[in-house]
Parts: C-alpha cells; structure tokens; sequence
C-alpha cells in the first residue's frame, strides 16, 4: 500500500468533499454530522490553494483517504494564527496517515509565517489527542458540554502551539 502525501489540487475537490462527507456521517470526529454544500467546499478548496494555505491530502490510487488544513484566520489581528482540521477514513486510522499529513501542514503553516496553530478535539478522541500531543500541541481549555449529538454532550479540549 503506497500512500502519497501532497498539497491539495483542484481536481481533488470531489474526493475531498466525498472523504469529508464519510468522516462527517460517522458522527464521531467533526462538529457538523453534515458537510457543507459541495459548492462551499470547492469556493473553500480553490481559496486554498489561490491563497498558498496549507492544505493537504493523503492518496491511495488516487483515492483521496485523509486530510489536512491550517487555515489562517481572517481578521487582521489574528492572521497570524491558524486553523486545525483533519481526518482519516476509517479504513485507513492508526497507521500513521495523520502523522504524516501533520509534519507536511505544519511545515507549510510555519512557512506562511503562521506563528500559532489552534485545533478543537473531542476530549473523548484520544487516538487524535495523543496525535495532537506528538506534536507538541498543548491544551489550553476545555469547552464544557460544547455539543449535543443524539442526546449525549461532548467536551471539547482546546489545544495549540506558538512559535514567536
């Protein structure tokens, strides 16, 4: 199995978008049960990529299997921070994927001139904790009772590093 780790394309929107949607309906790992509408992703994807973002995806056969964005934030104040989101298909967890799409996102945000990264994770997600941990993310707060899905809260631990 030969996984090949690149920055995003624009002809990777519908794998992207199929990827995030199978992710986001396993209702565990992402906020939104939902994906946004695929028009949204591909606006999201092309802005990316126009804009030189960190983004990136892990293939198999050029299927797209997992991903990475370090997003910078928008406001002029806080440009210089971005923002973590990532998954893996199931079929592919634990195998080192998210390791090796970090250390490239990473490398990429830090040479955009990035100087702090931010992520939400699921308190109960340890697998991605420990991932996050690895790279030396550290937490900074917990979001108490942050969401509701089929009637059961979740926390959310706030976790992030700085380079000054």
């Amino acid at each position: 199995m030969s996984i090949k780790i690149r920055k995003i394309e624009s002809e990777d929107v519908s794998g992207f978008y199929d990827a995030l949607c199978t992710v986001a309906s396993e209702g565990v790992y992402l906020l939104t049960t939902t994906p946004p509408p695929y028009g949204k992703i591909a606006n999201f994807v092309r802005n990316n990529i126009k804009n030189n973002n960190s983004q990136y995806v892990a293939l198999i056969d050029n299927k797209i299997i997992g991903w990475v964005d370090i997003i910078p934030l928008e406001r002029n104040t806080m440009n210089h921070v971005g923002h973590l989101g990532m998954g893996v298909l199931a079929d592919f967890r634990g195998i080192g994927i998210g390791s090796k799409l970090l250390e490239k996102a990473m490398r990429h945000a830090w040479s955009q001139k990035l100087t702090r990264l931010e992520l939400e994770v699921f308190t109960d997600n340890e697998a991605a904790i420990k991932l996050y941990e690895k790279f030396n993310f550290e937490t900074e707060g917990v979001k108490k009772h942050a969401r509701l899905f089929e009637g059961k809260y979740q926390d959310i631990k706030v976790m992030a590093q700085y380079c000054i």
